[in-house]
């Protein structure tokens, strides 16, 4: 595997979830996947997230309602991602209303519990510091 495409996911990690939490998430994937695994990984994240002609904030909220549509714990990731972003939590809320509408406003409840712990968190954790 490529040092260079290695490096660049490792500083993705950290621009999506702040050096902290995303050196914590880049360890963990490191230490959870397979070496396969982890090599196709990056093949397909690094270029799908330094692409630029949409902004960070619209791919997160994309990332939020498809998660959160199919059912998928993963959304976590993104609500941190938000969080750490300063996107306002109204907008996210904005955005679960509307999957709701759209794949089922079971899923979105589920979706507005997790997106309101992960942004108490993030709060308590910015007043700790």
């Amino acid at each position: 595997m490529s040092d260079d495409i290695e490096a660049r996911f490792r500083a993705i990690t950290h621009k999506l979830w702040g050096d902290e939490e995303g050196e914590e998430i880049y360890q963990w994937i490191v230490a959870t996947r397979p070496p396969a695994f982890h090599k196709q990984l990056i093949q397909v994240m690094v270029p799908v997230w330094e692409m630029d002609k949409v902004d960070l904030k619209v791919k997160i909220l994309c990332a939020i309602s498809l998660f959160t549509g199919l059912h998928r714990d993963e959304a976590e990731f993104f609500f941190k991602m938000a969080a750490h972003h300063q996107i306002p939590q109204e907008e996210v809320e904005e955005i679960l209303m509307l999957t709701g509408l759209e794949a089922g406003f079971p899923t979105a409840e589920k979706a507005i519990v997790t997106m309101k712990t992960v942004y108490d968190a993030h709060a308590a954790k910015v007043a700790g510091k």
